[in-house]
């Protein structure tokens, strides 16, 4: 939550009751201006995408500052709206400045660009991981939900992710479900960055 430009984490127990809030780091600095989105990543991180600080936010569970992602190493700077983590623990969140979707992994490193600018999808603002089929989904400002696939099964199971041997970038489900997997080369961007799925009109 956050008034004017203060924010703050709560968290609350069943019953409604205030158990914790995050607001400050070790010097007393706030740690969130403008908030936007929230999310707990497997080893109980809180990550908070901050727009006006132009930050991914991350504190450990018990609230101490860990890091702030500021942006890719080139220095571009990052305006992060949509944010969530996957199987492997990693870090995605939308960039408006750059109409892409980046990933960090849970120490806050650069890996890559899952997503780059694309007249397919607009401008990604929002991020969906369905842990059970491994998909991503990223809804855009021009009412439309694509859907990704770039973990395995497997690699979701061994900690490990890896593109498939074959080669095959191309994930078939029946229609009005179907993906794209996305063939990341160990992390790092595919030198065309061009990236194909079929998308959803939002409703």
């Amino acid at each position: 939550m956050y008034k004017y430009d203060t924010g703050k984490v709560t968290r609350y127990n069943q019953s409604g009751q205030l158990t914790q809030t995050i607001q400050n780091d070790t010097t007393g600095r706030g740690l969130y201006r403008e908030p936007r989105y929230i999310t707990e990543n497997n080893n109980g991180d809180v990550v908070v995408s901050v727009t006006w600080s132009g930050a991914v936010v991350v504190t450990e569970r018990g609230g101490r500052h860990r890091f702030s992602y500021k942006g890719h190493p080139s220095g571009s700077r990052l305006w992060p709206f949509g944010i969530c983590t996957d199987a492997l623990s990693h870090i995605l969140v939308c960039d408006w400045g750059t109409n892409t979707v980046q990933m960090i992994n849970k120490d806050g490193q650069f890996l890559s660009h899952l997503l780059t600018k694309s007249q397919e999808m607009g401008v990604p603002c929002s991020l969906s991981y369905d842990v059970n089929t491994h998909r991503l989904w990223v809804g855009s400002l021009d009412n439309k939900v694509c859907v990704y696939r770039y973990i395995t099964r497997q690699d979701a199971l061994t900690d490990k992710h890896r593109p498939r041997p074959d080669g095959d970038t191309r994930y078939t489900t029946p229609q009005h479900n179907s993906t794209h997997q996305l063939n990341e080369n160990e992390h790092r961007p595919r030198p065309d960055e061009d990236l194909m799925s079929i998308s959803t009109p939002a409703v």
